[in-house]
């Protein structure tokens, strides 16, 4: 769950900028390059629940003055996620729509002025999330994301390499090691790719999360 809303001055944005900001946006979230670290199931899922729009506002005006055409596009942006994926979610949806405006601006050979870039991101409670019009949480919103793969695989996989192993969750590949995250269930280590995966996983297994 990705909702995107990327809010500019009337008249900024050509649509071939926005047609092209969007594709940045997705390629960095849900893009075809992570096909082989993530299932194919799992990422059409996370495609299909990721969404990007835009908003043109009328009579755009900072402290300094109105915005003027041939300026960069002052940008506001929002992405809304569970309440629970925000604090881990963040810092790398942050950086990447970052990279994705930097390359608009080479684009259109913008000089952007400091404070004209806004990436705000808000986590919506449980219950509050409105999953196909039904009160949800996000392990329901990770469910529904994951229920292709876990019904084709519940986790199993071969020939990986040595101390790789599959998020049992998503997916996802994971190297086990320093700083992975992990969970112990009758005496297997699993990994997995972030914490709400994981937190996720023991809340459905019942497994008593560690302090």
């Amino acid at each position: 769950m990705n909702l995107i809303e990327i809010r500019c001055p009337s008249g900024s944005l050509a649509p071939a900028d926005r047609a092209a900001l969007a594709a940045d946006v997705v390629h960095g979230l849900v893009g075809d390059q992570m096909v082989g670290e993530v299932p194919e199931e799992t990422l059409r899922r996370a495609q299909a629940m990721t969404h990007v729009a835009f908003s043109e506002l009328a009579g755009w005006t900072t402290g300094s003055g109105r915005w003027q055409p041939g300026e960069a596009a002052p940008l506001w942006i929002t992405v809304t996620v569970p309440e629970m994926w925000r604090e881990e979610m963040s810092p790398y949806v942050i950086g990447w729509l970052r990279t994705a405006v930097h390359q608009l601006d080479e684009r259109r050979g913008w000089r952007r002025a400091t404070g004209d870039l806004w990436i705000n991101i808000t986590g919506v409670a449980d219950r509050s999330i409105g999953l196909d019009g039904r009160p949800a949480t996000a392990d329901d919103v990770l469910a529904v994301m994951t229920k292709e793969f876990r019904a084709r695989a519940e986790g199993a996989a071969t020939d990986l390499p040595d101390g790789m192993v599959i998020d049992p969750m998503c997916g996802m590949k994971v190297r086990l090691g320093k700083g992975a995250i992990t969970l112990e269930q009758d005496g297997a280590v699993l990994g997995f790719c972030a914490q709400n995966c994981r937190d996720a996983y023991a809340r459905r297994e019942g497994i008593a999360l560690p302090v």
